[in-house]
């Protein structure tokens, strides 16, 4: 008798043994999963927020080559409407500006020279194929392939006109928030006369 009742107390020592190291087995494989699961989860979040950031970064990015597309696009704009004052606020204050060699002092006597010079010729200046580098967030450089034609009104000792090709290599520049050209250079690679042509009245002055 006392064989039997020792035989089944060992029995159920060996099940209550059991039992508590299988929850314990639980509670630890439960812990460990956890502490699997928590670093992933981090890891996820960490991953979206820098993806969130680099889409961010990609849509600012092509804002910004945009606006410059615009400015430059004022430029020539101003240019051929003969908005001279209006040109002057497409550059920085202390803009380097250089054409074909000869550098300008300032953004304002640049636009006072074009408006001496040819303020009476009819003008085309178009700009194509830029190639337009962010260099930081205040930043960027461009570009651009140039053609623009020239022709002085018919007259008495009218200069003669010309038909030009080139690229301009330049700077921008954002300042409170608004891109502007900080340094220009043009570079003519040929250049074809032009004859002289007097536009009609009702495209003068548009």
């Amino acid at each position: 008798m006392i064989n039997k009742e020792a035989v089944k107390s060992s029995s159920w020592r060996s099940r209550i043994v059991g039992t508590a190291t299988a929850a314990a087995l639980l509670v630890a494989g439960g812990a460990g999963a956890i502490a699997l699961t928590a670093p992933s989860a981090s890891a996820h979040d960490k991953v979206t927020s820098a993806s969130a950031r680099s889409l961010t970064d990609r849509v600012q990015r092509l804002e910004d080559i945009e606006e410059i597309h615009q400015l430059k696009a004022r430029y020539f704009r101003f240019v051929d409407e003969k908005k001279h004052d209006e040109l002057i606020g497409v550059f920085t204050p202390k803009a380097k500006i250089t054409t074909d060699g000869t550098t300008f002092k300032s953004p304002t006597v640049f636009a006072d020279t074009i408006r001496d010079l040819i303020g009476a010729a009819p003008t085309a200046h178009s700009g194509a194929m830029p190639e337009i580098k962010i260099t930081g967030p205040d930043t960027a450089t461009g570009i651009w392939s140039m053609e623009d034609m020239l022709s002085f009104p018919a007259g008495p000792n009218a200069p003669e006109g010309h038909h030009g090709y080139g690229q301009y290599r330049e700077i921008y520049k954002k300042v409170h928030g608004k891109w502007l050209i900080d340094s220009v250079v043009l570079t003519r690679f040929r250049m074809e006369p032009l004859g002289n042509w007097t536009p009609p009245k009702a495209a003068v002055g548009n």
